[in-house]
């Protein structure tokens, strides 16, 4: 989780101009850190980066509105692989 998480806040500092130190349990669209445009930008990166084909069934706040969220939707997929 750590690297996946790591990749992903310097995905979000470097192309959308987060802080680095961002908290993985912290509402990200309820504080303004993201919104729907940058969720959007985050998503065609975790396809890309992870090599994963998400679903427009994925693309819901409860994945994409934390750190966290993100990370698990990634290992939800590598799990379905795995299996």
């Amino acid at each position: 989780m750590a690297g996946d998480l790591d990749e992903i806040r310097a995905f979000m500092t470097e192309s959308l101009g987060c802080d680095s130190d961002i908290d993985p349990e912290i509402d990200l669209l309820e504080t303004q850190v993201l919104d729907s445009f940058n969720i959007v930008e985050v998503a065609m990166f975790i396809q890309e980066n992870f090599r994963i084909e998400l679903d427009a069934e994925d693309i819901t706040r409860e994945n994409f509105a934390r750190l966290s969220g993100m990370v698990a939707l990634i290992e939800k997929y590598r799990a379905k692989e795995e299996a």
